[in-house]
């Protein structure tokens, strides 16, 4: 039975509108893009200080987002053609999946590429990555590590943990040109999506191509590493050998724990599926959340206090096995969580769903010293 404020978040979702979603991200997309102009172009003896902070301590953050902005710039050029005239026949799964695991990749999953999954094409496509239509069918699905220490720090999120997303993005990106780069040799086509920007959706294929399955929390939840990784892709027309999804129990867990859904401060999860798109699942109200993120320079309570977001220890291997025998195993589980390991995010200000307030170091307050405030159109 559906109550009165279920049915109201659902309503929120529809119509549903690619080109309003679109605009609901560049505005920020262009001040990022500020910002990086500005880092790039700004002699640091005439940065100013910002909350405190002097430019030696928010510049990496800056220098950071550079990176990514470069990385999705690089994998938009043109590809040279193949090195070899001739290409193997068999599966190549394993020799992509070893070269992507010595470039620091986690998760590796191959599947096709969903046509409903991709995002149309639009005047309003937000920025920096172009579009471009997508020419191969097999998708390589890359998924990469986030700091468990960092990301489960009481006082998350702050500046350490957007500062190690930030990382982690420019990181997986520069993987994702290497792995691309190493597809063209072996004598395919390939196409590198940046884990910043995309053209379809990563989390998605992840759960196609068996990495995990999708949460409450409208993310992916891998065995490993829960809800704390980030996912990017490459289209190739290598011949790979798809790997099918799995069921690691998470439906289940989710149903009886609930704990993000509780603790969003912008109350955009709800403790129901929903046909979305043709697809039974968990949704995510992007337009609560989106606006409440942008405002706080990020959020991820419901990444913070998920009980699948462990350090991979004895304890961790055995529990993530056992909650997919049984939903008894998910509720003993909860509460051995709960009594032994759960840290809630009270001493979080912004567990009382308190309106959005922009922090003294935000990518705004940045734009506002450095650059007066002023937001560009779209870089051509």
């Amino acid at each position: 039975m559906v109550n009165e404020y279920e049915q109201k978040m659902y309503d929120e979702l529809l119509p549903y509108d690619w080109d309003t979603t679109y605009l609901s991200f560049k505005e920020e997309m262009i001040m990022f893009h500020n910002l990086v102009h500005l880092a790039k172009n700004t002699p640091e003896e005439k940065m100013p200080s910002i909350a405190g902070c002097e430019p030696s301590q928010y510049l990496p953050l800056l220098r950071t987002l550079e990176r990514i902005y470069d990385s999705i710039r690089r994998l938009e050029e043109v590809p040279r053609e193949p090195f070899h005239p001739t290409r193997e026949a068999a599966a190549i799964n394993l020799k992509i999946k070893e070269f992507s695991k010595s470039q620091g990749i986690d998760l590796v999953g191959f599947t096709t590429l969903e046509p409903a999954w991709v995002f149309p094409s639009s005047d309003n496509w937000t920025y920096p990555q172009t579009h471009q239509p997508i020419k191969y069918n097999h998708v390589i699905s890359l998924g990469m590590e986030m700091s468990y220490e960092i990301l489960n720090i009481n006082h998350f999120p702050d500046v350490e943990t957007l500062f190690e997303v930030l990382q982690t993005y420019a990181r997986l990106g520069e993987a994702v040109e290497r792995i691309t780069e190493f597809i063209r040799k072996l004598g395919f086509q390939a196409r590198g999506h940046h884990p910043y920007a995309g053209d379809f959706l990563y989390s998605a294929h992840a759960v196609k191509a068996g990495l995990g399955q999708l949460g409450a929390n409208g993310l992916v939840l891998t065995r490993k590493y829960g809800p704390r990784q980030r996912f990017a892709a490459i289209t190739t027309d290598a011949p790979l050998r798809v790997t099918e999804p799995c069921d690691l129990g998470v439906d289940d867990l989710c149903r009886t724990c609930m704990r993000c859904v509780d603790i969003c401060p912008a109350g955009a999860l709800a403790p129901y599926k929903v046909d979305w798109r043709g697809t039974l699942k968990w949704k995510l109200n992007s337009k609560r959340c989106w606006p409440y993120f942008v405002a706080n320079d990020g959020c991820g309570l419901c990444l913070l206090v998920c009980p699948w977001n462990k350090d991979t220890t004895w304890y961790h291997w055995i529990a993530s096995t056992a909650v997919k025998w049984s939903g008894f195993f998910s509720w003993v589980l909860l509460k051995i969580d709960k009594l032994f390991y759960w840290r809630n995010a009270n001493t979080n200000p912004r567990n009382n769903k308190m309106e959005p307030k922009k922090s003294p170091l935000s990518f705004a307050k940045m734009l506002e010293l450095m650059g007066k405030g002023r937001i560009d159109k779209r870089p051509s």
